[in-house]
């Protein structure tokens, strides 16, 4: 039966609707035999009404009364224990009625054939298990029942309404001056504000975002913007309830604060009449209602006003928006960091920044993570802090959940909940299920749907079955909500907002749980039925135990790669039998046990990335399972013959399983298969014919070893003619063409015969060994055709007439070795393909020309009108003559072509040009205006002589050129928009310029780099030394006969970056020092450089943030008292003296890296008290004669990181141990004659890593630190210590 639930009705709604559908469902009386069951159950379906009826009533009553809280709780436990069980029957039933379907081996079929003649298995007989189990669920009903009872919980009658405390009205008044990050966002607004209305004259724009971004804050900026000129202005706040009737008569106050008008249709008409010929603005703040009549109803009497007339609308809904915006939505973005720490700071200090309270600092700064960006979250807790300067309230603001947080002083989860309210229950409780998911990781939404599908979260009672399709509706309904974000860096993938997770987390905080590590010790987790967790740890069955009490669990998921304890697999998994989700990706395992088929209730089981060789046999008792996740099992030998028994099974992803070797038998038995992404033909079951009767399949289909093939008609009876959801196929065969079971005249009658559907989007034929493809290729009824990929077919020698593919979008020709001419027969005429965007030839071996159509010249062939990315790539033999008529190309890339002379004439659109090892091109086409990237490498000089065309050019890359001396002025005099240049491998480069040519056309040049050029004796030949001015970076490397760096260097002060790498020639910097404005200074492996540049030492280069001097001469001058300036942070030196270590002790004040390598007089460190508080990483290697680390290791309270490497006489700690509280990580490698660890290191409370390896270091009794993740000893002299695993090694620098 259908029963009706209100939009914001409980969660628990969507649960009781599931199980009274599928009691309804199952005809119970036609398959289960026991009386009394049939009674229980029918009981059940009464009281489950009665429940449902009250749990608006509940939902509303439980903010207020704890009792009725608890009763949820309970019914909530219940309802998950009803619903395992309801599944349980109904698997018993859907197993009754599948059986004539499952395929058995003979003597197992002539087993049950002798049981059904004897016995009638159309009736489902329940052990006394189940049977006490239906018998227990019904006396908790009982007592549900009359505990609703006693809290007397009454029916809903409609619409509930919400107890929660709503946002407060928002009014139009807003102080600018406090106001961070939304200048751009303005602009926009504005941009808007100036663009025509469409059909109405009225134009409404929406504002988008999720709560809390600042969609009132923007409305507000536009509102008071004093450059707009409005008639009339009006602001309402809307809320919940779009009362047509309230906002009009606001609205009209505003105009007149006598109306008294109790009539709609009266105020409407005063309304109308008062906007005629006005332009007015009005803002319709934080809108919910989605319901057009109310809409259209409202919008009447502003469609008297005059043109370019506004009406701004804000809301948290995608289809809010749609519905009233004439415009499409301005999508409002979260804040960048630092403009939220503006924010923060603004109202907890009232400053703008922590310069006054730097004790405040780092922990503001943590805090301001947390807010992701929303202004609300950065207001409301820089509020909660503001007047406080005790860094313990901050902390524990820090280190609070945000449900932890009062609601009367932090409105961010009453703002965030409103949105959660107002779901329905179904997108309610898929929204719930988001608590499992991870801050900060992108999410494919298909996993999410089918995981959503496991939890029984999207049964359709109309089609009576589980529907992804549902589920994809479910996630565009939140995503248009904003509980869901697109990803900027791939489409494809969503990611949620830290506080709307925070929010999940709240709302389904019984039920769903994500553990980092391990859990608090205090807490009971039998509730929970979802679980997420991510472990750094390694001995991960420890961190596990807790599971053990979570009995019924329905998800077990596992986030990351590390070791997993076989007792996981073999012991704590069987034992979670209500489990539908399995996910143990990643993990190092190559069995599965075979209890694994005792999981019935399992619907998605996700194995990927492990080296599993063989899934059990048991795997076919998983009667429900729907999805088997496998990609990238390399390891995987075979499928069992039984998975052709799981009915159910929609999603089997095999893709990247490289040593999989055929298909098991009758596998075409699971007809509701949605997803094989692979299908093999083996060897031995050679029948590609198992593709019939998949005929649900859809998206990528990639069938392979087709030379096993033996008869023709089976790849016709495949009937992919017919797979209409099949939209990307790649036929292959084997790439050993040798092979004496090739028949080229076979090959092309399979590959005419596995014509796929004309809805087909991409095709891609691999290893094909025939010598012409059919004519079904090319054919202009493909009309969804966008990508074309034709991959080593030795034996072709004619293209096929792709030019009919009249939408084909991206081409892809390579290794076709037999083509010599790309010609008409490619063509069609010249009318072909119109919307192409990118070509890619490769490795064609005997291709030497394009050949035009009839003789008649280029003029009269294709266009490529849409062209964008053209690449040819190593295609020895061509000559030309390429295309020219290519308005729309924007890339083009020509590697390895030795005998082509030419390049496409007229690029008007033409950005980036690659070539790369074209000896005989002799220029760059003319008209190259838009070109911003230039990379030309093994070419020689005279191809340059047409870059002066390209005035846009923002990179020059230069490589291998021949004849290259140095950079004339009629080369560079036009390149002003030039901001990178790079220079490699120019043999005969002597310098780049003489003074007397103009740096000064060089003015947006910022980034500098010459490396590998041996000739090059100085950048510039003269005395000035004259560089471009406006310079950011110079990186010079491996010039062995570079003597001298230009004396203009000194001039240049917007250098920030310097790095001289490798020029053993170089003796000295330039008499007139460096740029006070650098950075960032790297001096790397320069043997004859006696000291370091004027101004470094003294402490004169005030900006200077990070040095590395490394690989240069021990005999550095170093005066007694030098200092290095006090701005660095980072700093790395080897082959230091004693004498220039001295300057550590003096200043540094900001450092936070500290690198030695290779200072041999060094003893101990720190000889004496260091003043260095900011210090975050020390590391020590290569010091042969270190011993000891000293007590004045204490005044580095800041140190996280510490690693002392191949140290031989290395062998004390301080006295104390390690007086470092904030130590996170501790890396001792090679140090022989280390006999102990630290001392105390139990009170090294933040220790997460520790790396112990070759030494010989006796380990004391209970010495670990408590909270390590991850720790390796190797090597050791301790007995009791096995040789364990060796983590990766991390080196800071």
């Amino acid at each position: 039966m259908e029963i009706a639930t209100t939009v914001g009705g409980s969660i628990l709604s969507a649960c009781f609707q599931s199980i009274l559908d599928k009691l309804n469902f199952i005809d119970f009386g036609k398959y289960v035999g026991q009386g009394h069951v049939l009674n229980q159950l029918n009981r059940w379906e009464n009281m489950l009404k009665r429940i449902h009826a009250v749990l608006d009533d509940a939902e509303e009553k439980q903010m207020a009364n704890r009792l009725v809280e608890l009763w949820l709780s309970d019914l909530r436990d219940l309802a998950y224990d009803l619903e395992d069980i309801v599944d349980e029957l109904d698997t018993k039933v859907q197993r009754c009625m599948l059986e004539p379907k499952l395929v058995r081996s003979n003597k197992v079929q002539k087993f049950f054939s002798v049981i059904r003649d004897g016995l009638n298995l159309d009736t489902v007989k329940f052990n006394s298990k189940m049977v006490s189990k239906i018998g227990k669920a019904s006396a908790r009903l009982d007592a549900i029942i009359k505990q609703k009872d006693d809290l007397r919980l009454g029916e809903s009658m409609g619409r509930r309404v919400s107890l929660v405390r709503e946002r407060p009205p928002s009014t139009s008044l807003v102080n600018e001056a406090k106001i961070y990050g939304r200048e751009e966002d303005k602009k926009a607004m504005l941009k808007l504000f100036d663009a025509e209305a469409s059909d109405a004259e009225v134009s409404v724009i929406p504002i988008t975002g999720m709560g809390g971004v600042g969609k009132t804050t923007l409305a507000q900026l536009i509102y008071n913007d004093p450059a707009l000129d409005f008639d009339l202005k009006f602001w309402v706040s809307i809320g919940e309830d779009f009362d047509v009737f309230r906002i009009t008569k606001t609205i009209f106050l505003q105009l007149d604060d006598r109306a008294d008008d109790k009539d709609l249709n009266s105020i409407q008409l005063k309304l109308k009449q008062r906007l005629v010929g006005q332009k007015f603005l009005v803002v319709l703040d934080d809108v919910w209602t989605e319901n057009y009549e109310e809409w259209t109803l409202f919008r009447g009497p502003f469609e008297a006003g005059a043109p370019k007339s506004r009406i701004i609308v804000t809301t948290r809904s995608q289809e809010v928006s749609l519905m009233m915006g004439t415009t499409p939505a301005y999508p409002l973005k979260e804040l960048s960091y630092n403009e939220c720490l503006y924010v923060f700071a603004q109202h907890a200090l009232g400053t703008r920044s922590f310069d006054e309270h730097f004790e405040l600092k780092e922990m503001g700064e943590e805090i301001v993570k947390r807010c992701g960006g929303l202004p609300l979250a950065a207001k409301a807790l820089g509020g909660l802090l503001r007047g406080k300067r005790n860094p313990n309230a901050w902390k524990e603001v820090l280190k609070s959940e945000i449900w932890d947080l009062p609601d009367e002083k932090s409105n961010i989860l009453p703002a965030l909940r409103l949105s959660y309210l107002h779901l329905p229950p179904h997108l309610k409780r898929c929204f719930g299920y988001c608590a499992i998911l991870p801050k900060d990781r992108e999410f494919d939404r298909n996993e999410l749907v089918l995981l959503w599908m496991a939890e029984g979260f999207l049964y359709d009672p109309k089609k009576m079955e589980e529907t992804e399709g549902l589920g994809h509706q479910y996630f565009d309904d939140l995503l248009s909500r904003s509980f869901f974000q697109q990803s900027n860096d791939n489409k494809s993938y969503y990611i949620m907002h830290d506080l709307i997770i925070d929010l999940a987390r709240f709302v389904s905080r019984e039920t769903c749980l994500h553990m980092v590590d391990k859990l608090e010790s205090a807490k009971s987790y039998t509730k929970i039925r979802h679980l997420s967790f991510i472990l750094h740890d390694r001995n991960t069955f420890q961190s596990l135990q807790s599971f053990y009490e979570m009995k019924s669990l329905r998800t077990f998921l596992s986030l990351n790669y590390t070791y997993l304890s076989s007792k996981v697999v073999h012991d704590l998994v069987p034992k979670l039998q209500c489990l539908r989700a399995l996910s143990l990706t990643s993990y190092d395992f190559q069995v599965l046990p075979d209890s694994i088929g005792a999981l019935k209730h399992l619907r998605y089981l996700d194995l990927s990335y492990t080296p599993i060789k063989r899934l059990p046999n048991s795997v076919d008792k998983l009667f429900n399972l729907q999805t088997l996740m496998l990609r990238h099992c390399v390891e995987l030998i075979e499928l069992p013959r039984g998975i052709c028994n799981l009915l159910n099974l929609r999603y089997l992803d095999i893709t990247g399983t490289s040593s999989l070797q055929e298909m098991p038998p009758h596998i075409g038995n699971l007809t509701g298969l949605c997803m094989l992404p692979k299908f093999i033909v083996g060897k031995c079951n050679r029948r590609i014919t198992e593709l019939k009767k998949l005929s649900n399949l859809q998206g990528q289909l990639h069938i392979t070893s087709l030379e096993n093939v033996v008869d023709i008609g089976d790849a016709d009876s495949a009937n992919l003619k017919h797979k209409l959801g099949v939209t990307e196929l790649v036929l292959q065969w084997t790439n050993e063409f040798s092979s004496v079971f090739r028949n080229s005249s076979d090959e092309e009658q399979v590959l005419n015969s596995l014509r796929p559907h004309q809805s087909l989007s991409s095709l891609s034929i691999r290893s094909f060994g025939g010598r012409q493809f059919p004519l079904w290729l090319g054919d202009a009824s493909f009309t969804s055709m966008v990508q074309v990929e034709l991959s080593t077919c030795p034996q072709i020698t004619l293209l096929p007439p792709l030019g009919r593919l009249h939408l084909l979008k991206r081409l892809t020709i390579e290794r076709l070795t037999a083509v010599k001419e790309v010609g008409v027969e490619f063509y069609v005429d010249d009318s072909c393909f119109p919307c192409l965007e990118t070509i890619e030839i490769s490795y064609m071996d005997h291709w030497e020309l394009w050949s035009w159509s009839n003789g008649l010249g280029e003029d009269s062939v294709a266009k490529f009108p849409k062209l964008r990315e053209f690449r040819i790539r190593y295609c020895p033999k061509l000559v030309g003559k390429l295309p020219t008529s290519l308005p729309s190309l924007e890339e083009l890339s020509i590697f390895g072509c030795p005998r082509l002379v030419d390049l496409p004439k007229g690029l008007p659109s033409l950005k980036e040009l690659h070539v790369l090892n074209c000896p005989q091109l002799v220029d760059l086409p003319e008209g190259l205006q838009s070109l911003i990237t230039l990379s030309i490498i093994g070419s020689q000089e005279a191809v340059l002589r047409n870059v002066s065309y390209a005035t846009s050019l923002t990179t020059l890359e230069i490589a291998g050129m021949s004849g290259l001396v140095r950079l004339d002025e009629a080369k560079i005099k036009t390149l002003g928009a030039l901001q990178v240049l790079e220079i490699r491998n120019c043999g005969e480069l002597r310098y780049l310029w003489a003074d007397e040519t103009n740096s000064d056309y060089l003015t947006s040049l910022k980034d500098l780099k010459i490396h590998q050029c041996n000739q090059l004796v100085s950048l510039v030949n003269g005395e000035e030394g004259l560089l471009p001015c406006n310079l950011e970076s110079l990186n010079i490397s491996q010039c062995r006969y570079l003597e001298e760096l230009p004396s203009g260097l000194s001039n240049l002060k917007s250098l920030q970056y310097l790095s001289i790498h490798s020029c053993a020639s170089l003796v000295s910097f330039p008499a007139r020092g460096l740029p006070d404005s650098l950075i960032t200074v790297n001096i790397e492996i320069c043997r004859s450089l006696a000291f370091l540049p004027e101004g470094i030492i003294g402490g004169k280069m005030s900006h200077l943030e990070e040095l590395y001097y490394i690989g240069c001469p021990p005999s550095l001058r170093f005066s007694p008292n030098g200092r290095l300036p006090d701005s660095l942070k980072i700093l790395a030196v080897d082959y230091w003296t004693t004498q220039s270590l001295n300057s550590l002790y003096y200043g540094l004040s900001h450092l936070t890296q500290l690198r030695i390598d290779n200072c041999l007089e060094l003893e101990s460190f720190p000889e004496r008290e260091l003043p260095i508080p900011t210090l975050i990483s020390l590391k020590i290697s290569y010091c042969g004669r270190l011993r000891s680390l000293t007590n004045h290791m204490q005044d580095l309270q800041c140190l996280q990181s510490l690693q002392i490497c191949c140290c031989d006489q290395f062998e004390l700690f301080p006295e104390m141990g390690l007086p470092n509280p904030k130590l996170v990580s501790l890396k001792i490698m090679f140090c022989e004659n280390l006999r102990s660890l630290p001392s105390q290191m139990q009170n090294l409370t933040s220790l997460r890593y520790l790396e112990i390896s070759n030494c010989r270091v006796s380990f004391p009794e209970g010495c670990l630190p408590p909270n390590l993740a991850e720790h390796s000893y190797d090597h050791l002299n301790d007995s009791r210590v096995n040789v364990l695993f060796l983590v990766r090694m991390v080196f800071w620098f």
